[in-house]
């Protein structure tokens, strides 16, 4: 009885603290187009004057989509980061990312078929998320109140032809992955996922450098933080590309403020490994990453498997001893 105690008592000693996650503190607007984030022809992408794009170094996996993210500062503002995790962003920091598939072999010069368009927006300290669908007539994106599957036919990273039903997610589906604790957070541009190079000016620049000339980043100590390796990068060891696969697409959840903190797996690429929980629970992680439907890790925004990454996580599982 003690044994089967343990993880209720678990459970309920780590949900004490976790209040239910505020209601939105902002009126989200029915059309994208009615923010003003993109200059000319909205489906160009291209922001307006307050707006920066930006790349990461491991980006989530959703079948197989690409995306475009910007950020939008209120004039003057900057980005305040004192470390390489999560920065501060000013009130009223707006950050878009579309999700499209091109549709020929080169993404460069192919027409683009716009999904969506997820926004989080912060007002007072609180960050609000929701998501836009674009139309077929790829001139504007509305206002999503649930969840949609928009049949497409795609190139997945073979330039394979593939058919699936792409899923956009709800709010509640935004707020699962999220949350962190009783608040919602951005995921991916933490100071290590952004500290990566970039082509900018006609040349390649550290982005973190390239932000802080922008006059949109205070940092110091450039050359002392640490980077997320991409999880493509063949020169990278398995061990480094597996974990930051991990950090991207299973940490927001597994780590001790997420969704998933009941499961005991803390994925956070800065976790020791015998902190993480990954030992114990090998099986079941490739396990989940390998089928479909309910049982699918990672739960949202995917519906085919990530053949790369999971052939990825195996030989890195296949190689802890």
């Amino acid at each position: 009885m003690g044994v089967l105690l343990i993880p209720i008592l678990f459970i309920v000693l780590n949900n004490k603290d976790r209040g239910k996650v505020a209601k939105d503190n902002v009126t989200f607007r029915d059309k994208l187009s009615e923010y003003g984030l993109f200059k000319g022809k909205i489906a160009d992408l291209v922001p307006n004057d307050q707006g920066t794009s930006y790349e990461l170094a491991s980006a989530l996996f959703t079948d197989y989509a690409d995306k475009r993210r910007v950020i939008f500062l209120p004039k003057g503002k900057k980005i305040v980061a004192s470390d390489d995790g999560l920065p501060n962003f000013p009130n009223g920091t707006i950050i878009a990312k579309t999700f499209f598939y091109p549709q020929s072999a080169n993404p460069q010069k192919s027409k683009l078929l716009l999904l969506e368009t997820r926004l989080l927006i912060n007002e007072n300290g609180q960050w609000n998320a929701a998501t836009y669908q674009w139309n077929s007539t790829q001139d504007e994106a509305f206002l999503l109140t649930d969840s949609a599957a928009v049949p497409v036919l795609f190139l997945d990273g073979k330039s394979v032809k593939r058919q699936t039903n792409y899923i956009i997610p709800s709010r509640k589906d935004c707020i699962a992955c999220h949350r962190q604790g009783d608040r919602i957070l951005p995921i991916g541009p933490k100071i290590r996922n952004l500290n990566r190079v970039v082509f900018r000016y006609r040349d390649t620049i550290q982005q973190l450098e390239y932000l802080k000339r922008k006059d949109i980043l205070d940092i110091q100590l450039l050359g002392k933080l640490s980077s997320l390796p991409s999880y493509d990068d063949l020169s990278q060891s398995t061990a480094h590309r597996a974990r930051a696969y991990l950090e991207v697409n299973c940490a927001h959840c597994h780590n001790p403020m997420g969704t998933a903190y009941m499961t005991m797996l803390d994925l956070r690429f800065e976790s020791p490994i015998n902190e993480t929980g990954i030992w114990l629970k090998q099986a079941k992680i490739i396990g989940r990453m390998s089928v479909l439907g309910e049982m699918h890790m990672p739960q949202k925004g995917t519906t085919v498997l990530h053949e790369e990454g999971i052939i990825l996580i195996k030989r890195y599982l296949q190689s802890l001893k």
